[in-house]
């Protein structure tokens, strides 16, 4: 029968060769002699030794598969979902044990020169026909991890081992949480001991800033069973394990370890195995020292056994063929560096003393336990009463078995990349501030009125945003008088990329709204109801963002002002003197105008005084609605003094007094000989009031008497009175 190659063998021991900074492990095909023998290749195995950072173009080119994000951000009112301080980092980066071409070939060369010579039952290659051919070792399953950074299992779900009593647990640590950065207690349980409960899992009102420590990382678990694979990572991170990794990795090291767990399918060539102990001796053995252990994982057990074999407890002897070159020492490798005594005793223990029924015999339960070489951690289970046996395992055969063979490196940092090219640093580290984006735009809307002067029914504001098609999408809301000032509308959207909006509207950026604000003024008072108040509104509803879209604004904060509404608010309006009687009465006329003087087409008010209410306040409001009116008006002055049946009246009209500016106005009561005073007495005429004037300014001298005869009777009868020494006034004149 032609011999074939069967599968790698520990038997002949392992060869590793290092090229190029690539180290790799060489095993030989357990049927190598007897395919020497009949001419055929001898077949040699492969597996990386080391894990390295893996590139986009092959083992040795292109960019690194590596990035390092940092963010942070304050997660303020302008950040959709924002919740407070964040800061973390993304780290995603990738693996391989693949070796460049030409590395492969130097190291297969090696081989070939270091063999080339040698009659080792496994690795000689005198006398070979054909040249080895070289495979990579088959790999059964493969299990991949990564160091922790954080000083604690903080930062990912920690399983908890089962109990007799409860079921596998999952406690959180490191999730986002209480910002207070107290470290979650080991828990320990005790059999016949309540579990203590694990950290509680975050819920909707926590923070969602990243504990500092945090981590997370995700792609660790199965991976690839061809050993020049590529294995992808991405871990959440918390602040302290990013700033950690940011230097690192700026570096020529870095503090991440990527551990390969791989299961070899490898061949013993022909031997026997003899097993031989007590079960009884064995279980005490492994309840002595159990030490509070209720799940065993691997590597304890084989300890264990290891430590069972050196008492005693255990003898295993491995016999070889002996027509083997050096069979003995091939028997020790077996015996020490492999897996396969170990293995034949798992597979009679756990008829025994590892599984059902359940055992009665009760050991502590351990926060530590493990996953064995089956996937899972076993248990320690037997039964006195029933299992008083001796172990007597003997096999002779061939065997395959499942050979551990891990792998781990620290990843190289990105010193040299960085140095020979400064721009690289831009491809692998990145910051990210959170508060650039999703940018969330908010308005703010305040109403600003006098609402207590009752001339404002209620003021409005409509915000637009465009969506996907141009198109604007408005939202309103209303301000009235029982708000008063203290009323608020928020308005808030996502803000879109410009690329993201067809047909935009004119005048549109992605941080602009169009605002259209409205002041929607009250009827105003009847004059006759309110004489005191004049109020004149030339459109009840004002514009301030006048067109059919308003106006485009990236302001958060926005105002609805009334006085926006092009308003004249003149007053309190009085009169600069004091009215003695009843018989006086003043009237002003109040014209808004134009910058230079001239009418601006609104009607004119008019307002009297009289002695009862003279010193009463009055008020004139003008709303043109146009926003940039600007307060200028005039006023002039009309005064009566009323006459009697017997007496006649005098009045005045006054010029017009241009002026400027809401607020306050004391009245200017021109006298009757002002400047550009018209006087509209009929009592006296103007030839009359003229050189009454003109006595005012000159002075007065007194007439000559005229002799009368004493006691001459006057006009009406009596004795006429004789002439005082000074003249007659009226008003202040002379007559």
């Amino acid at each position: 029968m032609a011999a074939q190659a069967m599968g790698p063998t520990y038997a002949g021991g392992t060869q590793p060769i290092v090229k190029d900074g690539y180290a790799v492990l060489y095993l030989p095909d357990v049927n190598n002699r007897e395919l020497i023998a009949q001419g055929e290749a001898p077949v040699f195995y492969y597996i990386p030794n080391q894990v390295r950072m893996a590139r986009k173009e092959g083992p040795d080119k292109g960019d690194y598969l590596f990035n390092l994000v940092r963010f942070a951000g304050t997660g303020g009112e302008g950040v959709v979902g924002g919740g407070g301080d964040v800061a973390g980092g993304v780290l995603t980066f990738s693996t391989t044990g693949a070796l460049p071409e030409s590395t492969r070939q130097q190291a297969e060369d090696a081989i070939r020169a270091q063999y080339a010579d040698s009659d080792d039952a496994f690795w000689g290659i005198r006398g070979a026909r054909k040249a080895p051919t070289f495979r990579p070792a088959i790999i059964a399953s493969s299990t991949t991890a990564v160091s922790n950074v954080s000083p604690t299992p903080r930062g990912f779900p920690a399983l908890r081992p089962a109990t007799r009593d409860h079921g596998t647990r999952t406690a959180y640590f490191g999730v986002p949480g209480a910002r207070s950065g107290a470290r979650s207690p080991s828990i320990v349980a005790r059999d016949g001991e309540p579990p203590a409960p694990g950290a509680p899992a975050p819920g909707p009102a926590a923070s969602s800033n990243l504990d500092p420590w945090y981590w997370d990382m995700q792609g660790q678990g199965t991976g690839s069973i061809d050993p020049t694979g590529t294995h992808a990572f991405s871990g959440l991170v918390g602040v302290y394990p990013a700033a950690i990794l940011w230097e690192a990795f700026h570096g020529t090291a870095s503090p991440l370890i990527v551990i390969q767990n791989y299961k070899l399918k490898v061949r013993s060539p022909v031997v026997k195995i003899t097993i031989d102990g007590h079960w009884d001796r064995i279980f005490e053995h492994f309840s002595a020292a159990a030490s509070g252990r209720y799940l065993w994982a691997k590597v304890d057990l084989q300890a264990e056994f290891n430590n069972m074999r050196t008492n005693g407890t255990i003898t295993t002897d491995v016999k070889v063929d002996t027509t083997l070159p050096g069979a003995e020492a091939i028997a020790q490798r077996l015996q020490q560096k492999s897996d396969l005594v170990f293995n034949k005793f798992m597979e009679q223990a756990q008829k025994m003393i590892f599984d059902p029924p359940q055992p009665q015999v009760e050991a502590a339960k351990a926060d530590t336990g493990g996953w064995g070489l089956w996937g899972v951690g076993v248990a320690l289970k037997y039964r006195r009463d029933e299992t008083h046996l001796d172990l007597h395992y003997e096999e002779t055969q061939q065997f395959a078995y499942l050979q551990d063979h891990t792998v781990s490196s620290s990843l190289a940092g990105m010193y040299d990349e960085i140095k020979a090219d400064p721009e690289a640093e831009r491809k692998y580290f990145l910051n990210v501030d959170l508060d650039d984006w999703p940018r969330k735009l908010n308005r703010v809307v305040k109403p600003v009125a006098a609402w207590g002067d009752g001339d404002v029914e209620f003021m409005s504001v409509e915000i637009g945003y465009p969506g996907a098609d141009g198109a604007l999408n408005w939202q309103g809301h209303s301000f009235s008088g029982d708000e008063g000032n203290d009323g608020t509308y928020k308005w808030s959207r996502v803000q879109k990329p410009a690329a993201e909006v067809a047909n935009p509207p004119q005048g549109w950026e992605p941080d602009k709204t169009f605002v259209k604000r409205k002041v929607h003024l009250a009827e105003p008072p009847s004059e006759v109801v309110d004489p005191y108040r004049r109020t004149q509104i030339q459109r009840n509803v004002i514009d301030i963002d006048p067109g059919p879209n308003g106006t485009p604004l990236n302001d958060t904060i926005l105002e609805v002002r009334a006085d926006a509404a092009g308003k004249l608010a003149v007053g309190p309006l009085q009169l600069g003197v004091v009215l003695q009687d009843k018989t006086q009465v003043v009237e002003a006329i109040f014209e808004a105008t134009k910058e230079d003087g001239t009418p601006l087409g609104i009607p004119p008010v008019r307002f009297r005084w009289n002695e009862g209410d003279y010193d009463r306040d009055r008020i004139w409001t003008v709303f043109t609605g146009d926003p940039d009116f600007k307060p200028y008006y005039r006023y002039k002055v009309l005064v009566t003094v009323k006459g009697t049946l017997f007496e006649p009246g005098r009045a005045w009209e006054g010029p017009w007094t241009l002026t400027q500016g809401n607020g306050p106005v004391i009245v200017d009561v021109p006298r009757p000989d002002g400047e550009g005073v018209v006087t509209k007495s009929r009592s006296i005429p103007e030839p009359r009031v003229a050189r009454l004037r003109a006595l005012g300014g000159a002075p007065a001298t007194a007439p000559t008497p005229v002799p009368a005869r004493e006691g001459a009777p006057a006009g009406n009868g009596k004795k006429a009175k004789p002439r005082g020494s000074h003249p007659a006034t009226f008003l202040d004149y002379q007559l």
